[in-house]
């Protein structure tokens, strides 16, 4: 967001006091402190008389916004609208994660279904092969259970080495 030249130099005015202010507690803090403290007590007294310095930002921004309520009105909107683009992305960020989760699950049932037409597959061309051999095995006089027995090996050692197109 671009400012004016005049709302330029209002910020810098006012930052440059918001730093004055914070480096004079500092200053009289330290100074304060050695000048006067001999005990324990004085430097609760101390404490309590810097606190009451670092206070003093808040009375000037309440004299601010009693001689020109402008200058603090715009900080205060900007923060509501900064709130609100947060908020819409958040929910934003949430949609999006949302998609994302549907897209994996799709993903994943994709994969699922793709093994098992892989699957599939391979049974059938089991199954054909099966066929081809319980038709060359009927021309020989073969017992039921030595078609099973031939019918597993072949599942076992042929499966595997399966291509599908």
């Amino acid at each position: 967001v671009s400012h004016t030249l005049g709302s330029r130099i209002r910020y810098l005015i006012g930052g440059m006091c918001l730093c004055s202010i914070t480096l004079f507690a500092l200053y009289v803090s330290t100074v304060y402190n050695k000048a006067i403290a001999t005990s324990n007590t004085e430097i609760i007294v101390n404490s309590v008389v810097v606190l009451f310095i670092m206070d003093v930002d808040e009375w000037v921004f309440s004299a601010l916004e009693a001689i020109n309520d402008d200058w603090t009105s715009h900080s205060s909107a900007s923060e509501d609208e900064m709130k609100d683009k947060i908020a819409s992305q958040q929910e934003e960020l949430r949609n999006l994660r949302e998609i994302v989760e549907r897209i994996q699950d799709s993903l994943t049932q994709m994969d699922q279904i793709a093994s098992e037409k892989e699957e599939l597959r391979k049974l059938e061309i089991v199954d054909k092969m099966l066929e081809s051999n319980a038709s060359a095995h009927s021309e020989h006089v073969v017992s039921g259970s030595e078609i099973d027995v031939d019918a597993q090996h072949l599942e076992t050692e042929h499966v595997d080495d399966i291509v599908v197109p």
